[in-house]
């Protein structure tokens, strides 16, 4: 009868030891799981939203002014900023024309709702016309009205291609200045 009490009371033993060690086990998982989301709510303070297939137009007087998409979005809300995976950005011209930028990546930069510039990074296509652009960097400067690409840029065209650095584009004048290093093969057409 002693050993049989002994045995019961080495194994109720075992068993609140046990317990005891998943308690703390799991109020130790709870406290550092408190402290990776105080960890992550610092180093992000101002996401305030997350967005899947983002999407903001402008649009003035009935007619599209300016378009931008992006498979997935972080609005910044005191920074009154967008950070943007997969960007579209499309300028509406006045004769019904369209200039469209797409990117890897980018960043779209808000005052009181409005567009102020967009930021592109990593293999940015800008396509006007027949004309096809292609550079690292771009922003687009709503007030000037302007794309810039400060690294290296390469167009085409029907015929002729073009390479140079530091472009500059009025969107509303269409007009581009290539800085330095521009170069230029022509084909005749046929």
């Amino acid at each position: 009868m002693r050993t049989r009490l002994r045995w019961l009371v080495v194994a109720l033993l075992v068993v609140v030891l046990a317990t005891g060690a998943w308690l703390l086990q799991r109020g130790f998982a709870a406290r550092r799981r408190a402290e990776q989301t105080r960890i992550i709510a610092d180093v992000l303070p101002n996401v305030a939203q997350r967005i899947q297939n983002f999407h903001r137009v402008k649009v003035d007087n009935g007619r599209k002014v300016w378009e931008v998409s992006a498979r997935e979005a972080q609005y910044l809300e005191g920074e009154e900023v967008v950070v943007v995976d997969a960007p579209v950005l499309e300028l509406f011209l006045q004769d019904g024309r369209t200039v469209a930028l797409r990117g890897v990546g980018g960043k779209v930069f808000l005052k009181d709702k409005e567009l102020q510039r967009v930021e592109l990074a990593g293999d940015i296509q800008v396509q006007l016309d027949e004309y096809a652009l292609s550079t690292d960097t771009a922003r687009y400067e709503a007030e000037r009205g302007v794309i810039i690409a400060p690294g290296q840029v390469h167009i085409t065209g029907s015929d002729f291609e073009m390479q140079g650095q530091r472009m500059e584009v009025d969107v509303s004048a269409q007009q581009m200045v290539l800085s330095a290093g521009v170069q230029t093969t022509m084909w005749p057409r046929s």
